[in-house]
């Protein structure tokens, strides 16, 4: 018992026979009904509040005065995620950028980022010139939060599991906040509108002993679970069905947040698996080691999240993708608790299990800890940046440093509109030397080298390692990038692209409040097809905008990442105006449906590593054969017979029959040989 920590032993005790008392009590106040009409979900609201504020006076060690929440947590325990993270966007409550209408400037909040407190002298220049965007208007304003149904309540699962949890919380904006990722959709739908369905309570496990024992419970009582980490997907994976009946609770990892152990002779850590990207990074590095994995949402997304996502990072180029960096899981299923034997380098065992795990979005059970292989913190952290006459140049100098395996830790070519999207960003240097260093680098690429300021395209550059390496790679990086014509642009630009990574979701919130919308896809190609691809994209999304009546040409831009010696990760982002568009979130999900599709029919993958989710689900009998989709079914049924982990990602688990080949057929229709 986790709590045991916190309490003295006659305390425990009392707080034993006040859980004992408290069961009999709920089971008493609340009916047995499966299903409940509103009037009859609040009153049972009601006298679950009652009830927990009773229990919560007996135990005496609460963390916050709720009396719809049970905390056993100390102040050392991670906080709920709403008391820091917008209820109505992305990111931390203090960072934002606004506009002010007076100067003509735009600000960054905050103090967290290289960009904060920037002024954005250049940003409605760049927005009015380039995509038409009035960024002078005032914004629509939004809602700080929504409406939430009253809970479903499994009384006979809240009276087994105990006390064996960190904190049980039935708070409104925590259940908001658990219901959702981060899609254009939801975010949208936070700020304009509101959800078909909330997580009813959310539930925070302290140990992996806490997680057994909740996942028997849910089994045993009929009750599903959701396994959350950082919130931060993009494929709906948290989106929840209005058809479900049965209490949804959420549960939270994050107070399983430990490095259980550091083994530097074999170079391997056991860490726990709702810690966040930036606290396993400090955490680390007090040992002198690393992960080196960092995705965008590194500051909110968990190691959990990472290997249910099997994802990736800007890094990946030096210390590989998840599955390079996970040597062992700890997973609890419905059938019971999975783990590897021994934290082998490599096994021939048969199928690797870990393989249907990585990747599986919730649909098998929650994973508690992991094993990791580390590294020596880097010696060395070196920014750089080179800039090519044009994306074609620079896409031919990424491949040749994947076939010559010359990749530092990060390289991403971005194309002319990212480069001049960025430079927007960027604030003015205030010295007068600065700036005057700027005009003569301009003046030598455009009129010494004949550069088109509207084609050139810039490659950031992020070294690690030894001294040693990191000249090696580097002698080797401008040895290539000169057959390319490239030329070195300095480390300000490489850190600020780099940096500019994190901002990418507060400018989507930014712009969204006046009235344009804009996301991300992602795809992994062959590298004869990376040029075609993002032209065959590019001009399916301006077709498809004219189509659905778009008014302005849309925002259309692309980068090249994550490299491979067979391909490379492609990322675009794009947008458009919505004024006067009765419902531009529908307008937005039939273009992105043409995107991806142009994607997939110049040889793109389905994803690299935003995974599946709910919103790409439907293109899955493209990219698997029927007989693969029943292989994960199969696996899906004999693991979770009950469907208690109902995330319904990847494929439909709550559909069988007639009706799944129905759904099939309804789809059959995304093919590419008759796109």
């Amino acid at each position: 018992d986790n709590v045991s920590f916190f309490f003295s032993s006659r305390r425990r005790h009392t707080r034993q026979r006040s859980v004992s008392w408290a069961r009999r009590c709920v089971q008493e106040t609340v009916s047995t009904q499966s299903t409940w009409d509103y009037w009859l979900m609040e009153k049972a609201t009601e006298k679950v509040t009652e009830k927990l504020k009773v229990l919560r006076d007996h135990i005496g060690k609460v963390t916050q005065v709720d009396p719809m929440i049970i905390d056993y947590g100390s102040s050392k325990e991670a906080k709920p995620k709403n008391e820091y993270f917008k209820m109505n966007g992305w990111g931390f409550k203090d960072t934002k950028i606004t506009f002010d209408r007076q100067k003509g400037y735009g600000y960054i909040t905050g103090s967290r980022y290289s960009f904060s407190g920037a002024v954005l002298k250049e940003l409605q220049k760049f927005a009015e010139k380039e995509v038409e965007f009035i960024v002078s208007n005032e914004p629509i304003p939004c809602q700080d939060g929504m409406k939430v149904d009253p809970p479903y309540v499994n009384e006979a699962f809240l009276a087994e599991i105990g006390n064996n949890f960190s904190r049980l919380s039935f708070d409104d904006r925590e259940r908001t906040i658990h219901s959702h990722g981060h899609t254009l959709h939801e975010v949208y739908a936070l700020k304009y509108g509101t959800f078909e369905r909330f997580a009813d309570c959310v539930l925070y496990p302290g140990c992996h002993e806490h997680v057994e024992i909740i996942v028997k419970a849910a089994i045993k009582h009929n009750t599903v679970l959701i396994p959350y980490g950082g919130g931060t997907n993009v494929t709906k994976a948290l989106e929840l069905s209005p058809e479900e009946k049965r209490m949804i609770v959420s549960l939270d990892m994050t107070r399983m947040n430990k490095i259980k152990w550091v083994d530097k002779k074999n170079m391997l850590a056991c860490i726990e698996a709702g810690i966040i990207g930036t606290d396993l990074d400090n955490e680390l590095k007090k040992y002198g080691v690393c992960t080196g994995h960092e995705p965008d949402s590194v500051e909110f997304s968990t190691l959990g999240g990472w290997i249910a996502t099997r994802a990736s990072g800007m890094k990946k180029n030096y210390y590989g993708n998840i599955e390079d960096i996970v040597q062992n899981i700890k997973i609890v299923t419905p059938l019971g608790t999975y783990e590897k034997q021994s934290n082998w380098p490599r096994i021939s065992n048969g199928p690797d299990l870990f393989h249907m795990i990585m990747g599986s979005e919730g649909l098998f059970g929650v994973v508690t800890e992991a094993v990791i292989r580390i590294r020596n913190y880097a010696e060395m952290h070196v920014f750089d940046s080179v800039i090519f006459p044009s994306f074609e140049h620079g896409a031919h100098f990424m491949r040749d440093l994947a076939k010559h395996r010359v990749t530092p830790a990060s390289v991403r070519l971005v194309d002319n509109l990212q480069f001049r999207f960025a430079t927007a960003f960027s604030s003015q240097p205030e010295s007068l030397k600065k700036r005057l260093l700027q005009r003569i680098a301009k003046f030598y690429l455009t009129t010494i080298q004949g550069y088109d300021p509207y084609k050139l395209a810039v490659a950031t550059l992020l070294f690690e390692g030894s001294k040693e390496e990191v000249e090696y790679q580097k002698k080797r990086l401008y040895e290539i990038a000169a057959l390319h014509q490239g030329i070195r642009a300095g480390a300000e630009n490489g850190k600020k692209g780099y940096n500019l990574t994190f901002l990418i979701a507060y400018i989507r919130d930014f712009v969204m409040e006046h009235n344009f919308i804009a996301e991300s896809l992602e795809t992994s190609v062959p590298w004869t097809n990376v040029i075609s691809l993002c032209e065959n994209t590019k001009k399916q999304i301006y077709e498809s905008a004219k189509k659905y009546g778009i008014k302005h040409e849309p925002f259309v831009t692309f980068r090249i990442t994550l490299l491979y010696e067979t391909g490379a990760t492609v990322y675009m982002y794009f947008g458009f105006h919505i004024e006067g568009l009765p419902n531009p979130v529908e307008v937005y999900e039939h273009i992105e449906e043409d995107a991806r599709m142009a994607m997939m029919k110049s040889g793109g993958s389905l994803s690299h590593h935003h995974g599946i989710g709910k919103i790409r689900k439907k293109y899955m009998p493209i990219v698997m054969k029927p007989c693969g989709l029943e292989m994960l079914k199969g696996f899906k049924d004999k693991v979770d017979p009950k469907n208690i982990f109902a995330t319904n990602n990847i494929i439909d688990t709550d559909v069988t029959g007639k009706e799944a080949e129905k759904k099939i057929e309804q789809y059959s229709h995304l093919t590419l040989t008759n796109y």
